[in-house]
Formats: structure tokens, sequence, C-alpha cells
């Protein structure tokens, strides 16, 4: 079964578009799909035929998705070929189509040029037109034994937000499992590292790089999720960060305390000449006992 909503848009930000379907995090090269231009030159070959036809104003493009059921057995190619027939539907224009994997159901993401190359007309959408493509999208699954949608009874809007339609809940479950892996794992690290670690023995691959502005976790079923879809401020990456640069520097301060206490205990030094010998890199052993009862750091959930 696959559903196709078309993104609500007025002028838009071409670049943007092309930008958010194609990004790594998203698809992979091997399912960008272009019809009649290059994805390296997308945007250029897209203004050339506007500039050409001097139809520059009002919508630049349309954006449009097709989301297939989680329940239906297909893989990504199988989603991708299915994408590419539905280009060809749109003679004469320009289109890059990406098929996505961050989400717990395939779907394709498809930008259309709005001006027509060999004709400079703009693509003039009507119901008739969507539901001729929604038509389509049915037989083009009937062939591949794929569920269909009851045309007749459906009361999806013709529009959607700019935000992705999401087929069930299972996305948001696969992202409950995550949030609950990354608390469970936090609280048993002491360190990024070792969290790093703990999230792997559980599955999860993470990708947390200093040039890179977000974290990325990659489920056991291959699904990405960045820290920002998390939907809480306190996995962000900068804010992840300061916790365990706090958690080390408490765990360090700990360490020293319990270094000097266990030294005491062997010695007949006081703590302050015990100090000085012998952990004379820390100015004042005062720090130490006002940063013992601070130190402890707690993973609020």
């Amino acid at each position: 079964m696959a559903i196709i909503k078309f993104v609500k848009v007025r002028k838009g930000n071409l670049k943007n578009a092309v930008k958010y379907i194609t990004q790594e995090e998203k698809t992979e090269d091997d399912l960008i799909y272009c019809k009649d231009c290059d994805k390296n030159n997308v945007i250029e070959q897209f203004q050339y035929v506007k500039k050409l036809y001097n139809n520059l104003n009002g919508r630049q493009y349309y954006h449009f998705i097709q989301s297939f059921s989680p329940n239906d057995k297909l893989d990504y190619k199988l989603a991708n070929d299915i994408g590419k027939e539905i280009c060809a539907n749109f003679k004469d224009y320009q289109i890059i189509m990406a098929t996505h994997k961050d989400k717990d159901y395939i779907h394709n993401h498809f930008i259309m040029n709005s001006v027509n190359f060999k004709t400079g007309k703009k693509y003039q959408q009507s119901k008739k037109d969507l539901e001729k493509i929604k038509l389509l999208s049915n037989e083009i699954c009937k062939r591949y034994g794929l569920r269909q949608i009851n045309l007749n009874k459906s009361n999806i809007s013709r529009y959607k937000s700019s935000k992705e339609y999401h087929l069930s809940k299972r996305d948001e479950t696969e992202k409950q499992k995550l949030i609950k892996v990354i608390n469970k794992c936090i609280k048993e690290s002491y360190s990024k590292k070792q969290f790093i670690f703990n999230m792997n023995q559980n599955g999860y691959k993470v990708r947390w790089e200093e040039n890179r502005k977000y974290i990325t976790y990659i489920t056991p079923k291959n699904i990405k999720f960045r820290d920002i879809r998390l939907q809480n401020p306190k996995y962000l990456k900068e804010k992840m960060d300061k916790y365990f640069k706090r958690l080390e520097r408490s765990n360090k301060v700990k360490t020293i305390f319990s270094t000097i206490e266990t030294s005491n205990k062997k010695s007949n030094y006081n703590k302050e000449l015990v100090y000085k010998k012998d952990f004379s890199d820390i100015e004042k052993l005062e720090y130490i006992n006002r940063q013992k009862n601070s130190s402890s750091i707690e993973w609020e959930e």
C-alpha cells in the first residue's frame, strides 16, 4: 500500500528542498534517481529551464511523497523502482527522487520542476490529476503484490503539512525504544567512549563526531535518528558533551579524594601533608572537600 501526498509549498526554496531529500542521514547514492536532469546539477538545470522560458516567478517546484505501509513486503530497491515508474508519468518535467531509509516505513520523496522543459508552461495540478497519480500508484503496487488503497473511501486530504505524514505509530515506537536505550546506556557509562560502546552492545550504532552538528543513531533495523528528532534538548550533542565532560571531572575528583583517603589511612601524615606531598597538581585540599558532595551527577529521564 502506498499513500501519495503533496507537500504544501508556495515559492519555496529549491536548494533546501533538494538538500533535504538527498542528505546522507536519510538516503544513499544508489537510491537517488533523476529524470531528465543530472543529480550533480539539479538546481542549475531546473533554473536553466525556467530562464529559458522566462518563467521564474511563482511556484518553483512540486514536492510529493509516496509512503509505503510497514506491513508491505518490499525493500528499498523495489520502492526506488516503483518511484521511477511514478516519475515516468510526468512527461517533460525534470524530477529528482530519493528513497528514504530513516523511518520505520519506506518512502520516496519527489522534487519536480514546476516548468515543463518542452512547452515552458507551468504544471497546474488539479484534483483530477492527483487522483490519476494515486490510481497509478495503486496499479503499480498491485503489480508488485503490495496492498492497495481504497480510493473511493479515502478521506485523506489532498495535501499534507511540511512535516511528514506518518503511516503508523511504529516510527514513534522505534524512537521510544531508542530513547529508552540511550537513558539506560548513559546511566551505565562514565564517559562518552563508554556510552558509545554500550550503545553498540545494545545493537545501536552511534555517529558522534567533532565535525558534525548532530549525533546520529542507527537502530538495529537500520533506521537513522538525529539527536534533534528525539525532541528533547538534553539529547542534543551540545548537551550530551557537557554532561559527559562534567561526569568525567566529577569522577576525577572522586578518584583523587578516594586516593587521599586511602593514603591517609596508610600513613601517619595528616591530610594536608599527604596532599602536599603526593597531589601537588591541585592547589588546595579544601577544593576536593568542597567538590566531594557536589560531584554527584545523575542523568534525569
